[in-house]
């Protein structure tokens, strides 16, 4: 059973203001005083002067079973509002708390707030039990009263534990009278005080230089935000990408030694999100470099102020391009062949039989067999409908050519995909991990028309295919990567993929962190420099180049690949019309052989009649 003490903030009285005065133009005579707080009253005069100093808002009191005597405490809190004159002069507001509350001293109070924990020793529950508490407010100042006396060793394990939760703020005192706190940078080391100064018995949660503080962190494979390098000369790993740019620039701005190695998880070092959020949780690093986009948050970690706010849309193979065989067809639209076919036949067996007789049509088009006899003795009309004719049929015959010329000079394709609707109906799967399945339908809805199109797959294989752009699959990717990948088809005369204009969702690329890390802060500061300067584009422009020398991408322009673009002209241009003209040909033969029959037996009979 542990126990929770509040106070609200005084009443600002003209005595106390006189005294708050008084202390801050008077340090050096209140600076230095004993350490001991064997009486109640003795920690209520220092609470209070660390209140009246600092301007604390509120104060907390925290303690465990036998951890603290219930007259030692009782005379705590009556010492706290003796008087008008005490900082904290209202009586804390006592709450029974166990293990399994989840009320947060971030809803309760703001961070200008002074916590007491109370402890057996540096083996408490209650301390983890204040960690949960002060998730968010862990940076405020924090008075550890442990009861029993400690060895070295025990405190060394505890100011450990203490910096992995991020107490950086905190004073130890051990059995109410030895008092310690911790220097953490660049190591971690102990200082035990003889006395104290008000302005400094609380070390500061921030500092703008870490005095050479090292930092070992994995990195995994993430283009193009992170990636690395190996130095030549010294062989050391070097971080690279538009996420490892800007801690780099973050770390040397803080004096920090950054030192990273590759890592691999189940042998493959591409990039491996909830493996990295479990290495922060266990403490065994501080932070990641990764600036991911976080599509489900971990509330085993913190998280950075966003760098980007970007949307997620597909990235679909553009294997819309009509095929060149086709090409003879489509300078009419299929209602104008039918109206072009239907007009000939009219004027054939309407017009022509009527008004030219003897094929004089198709001896003025100039086809074989046909022969021009006696056109100009005709009469006038059937002479101006035979030439009248002979343009319309030009004149189509131009328009047909001037549109396939035209056609021939550039590449053709089909309509973009672009609706749901139209997404839906295309024969490619959509490559997706879980956490896509979830946000794409629950954005979308349409569960069973996509669950036929997901394909699922691991992040490793997912990454990989998608940076490669393997063809075939329709990949979940944010515009931000698009404008990336994109740079490596720019050579290109026809694109391998595009991006859809149907996006969902808003998701942040942030930095995963240590609970309330002491680079948060930094970081959130550095973040807004970064987005007011734009060095963003700057260091995804310079990142392509790294990444495309160090082989991690690849631009499509080999000569290869550009013959596959830029093909000459083939002899399955001209199929379609070769396979008409083959048509019309035989069609022409049975034609003739049906009226090639009549002739000869009219022949042979007027043969027989001749002999007889």
């Amino acid at each position: 059973q542990f126990s929770l003490g509040l106070s609200l903030p005084p009443n600002g009285s003209m005595w106390l203001r006189f005294v708050v005065i008084l202390l801050l133009l008077l340090p050096h005579q209140s600076s230095e005083q004993e350490m001991n707080f064997t009486l109640p009253g003795q920690l209520a005069l220092f609470l209070d002067q660390i209140g009246c100093v600092h301007r604390l808002h509120a104060i907390s009191i925290v303690n465990s079973r036998d951890s603290i005597s219930a007259d030692y405490l009782d005379g705590l809190h009556r010492q706290l509002r003796a008087n008008g004159s005490m900082h904290f002069q209202l009586l804390p507001k006592m709450t029974a708390t166990d293990a399994n509350a989840r009320v947060r001293f971030s809803e309760l109070q703001d961070e200008d707030s002074l916590y007491v924990v109370f402890a057996r020793d540096s083996r408490d529950p209650v301390i983890q039990l204040q960690a949960e508490r002060a998730r968010g407010r862990r940076y405020s100042k924090t008075l550890f009263l442990l009861q029993k006396v400690e060895p070295l060793p025990a405190l060394e394990e505890f100011f450990k534990l203490l910096w992995q939760l991020q107490f950086r703020s905190a004073l130890v005192v051990v059995a109410q009278r030895f008092f310690y706190q911790m220097d953490p940078y660049p190591k971690l080391r102990i200082k035990r005080l003889s006395h104290y100064d008000l302005m400094e018995i609380f070390p500061p949660p921030n500092s703008r230089n870490l005095n050479g503080y090292e930092l070992h962190l994995p990195v995994q494979l993430d283009v193009p935000n992170t990636f690395w390098s190996q130095d030549t000369l010294n062989h050391q790993w070097r971080l690279d990408g538009a996420g490892g740019v800007m801690l780099n620039q973050l770390m040397a701005h803080l004096n920090v030694s950054l030192k990273v190695y590759p890592l691999s998880v189940n042998g493959s070092q591409w990039m491996n999100m909830p493996a990295i959020i479990e290495l922060i949780a266990s403490n065994r690093i501080e932070l990641s470099v990764h600036l991911y986009d976080t599509m489900q948050t971990s509330k085993r970690v913190d998280y950075s102020y966003p760098v980007h706010l970007e949307t997620r849309c597909f990235m679909i193979p553009k294997d819309n391009e009509i095929s060149r065989t086709l090409y003879v067809l489509l300078p009419f639209q299929w209602s104008v062949w039918l109206s072009v076919l239907l007009t000939l036949l009219v004027v054939h067996f309407l017009g022509v039989r009527r008004f030219v007789p003897d094929s004089q049509l198709w001896a003025l088009l100039g086809v074989p067999g046909c022969r021009l006899s006696g056109c100009y003795q005709h009469h006038i009309r059937r002479t101006v409908s035979c030439y009248l004719v002979l343009f319309g049929i030009c004149l189509i015959y131009q328009l047909y050519s001037t549109k396939l010329i035209s056609f021939l000079t550039v590449t053709l394709s089909h309509k973009l995909a672009s609706s749901l609707e139209e997404i839906l109906r295309l024969p490619y799967p959509i490559l997706a991990q879980p956490l896509d399945v979830q946000h794409i339908v629950g954005s979308f809805g349409h569960a069973e028309e996509f669950d036929r199109m997901f394909s699922l797959t691991d992040a490793q294989t997912f990454a990989r295919r998608r940076l490669n752009m393997e063809p075939g699959y329709i990949y979940p990717i944010s515009r931000l990567r698009w404008k990336f990948y994109n740079r490596q088809q720019r050579s290109l005369k026809t694109k391998l993929f595009y991006l859809s204009s149907l996006c969902h969702g808003t998701f942040a690329y942030q930095f995963q962190l240590r609970i309330d890390s002491h680079f948060k802060d930094p970081l959130h500061r550095f973040s807004l420099h970064v987005q007011e300067a734009g060095l963003t584009n700057v260091w995804l422009e310079s990142c392509y180049y790294s990444a495309r020398r160090l082989g991690y991408i690849r631009e499509f322009t080999t000569a290869e690949e550009l013959l596959k673009d830029v093909r000459p002209l083939a002899l399955n241009l001209m199929a379609p019309a070769f396979s008409l003209f083959m048509f019309g040909l035989l069609v022409s033969f049975f034609v003739f052989l049906v009226e090639i029959r009549p002739q000869s037996c009219c022949r042979k009979g007027s043969s027989n009649s001749s002999i007889h």
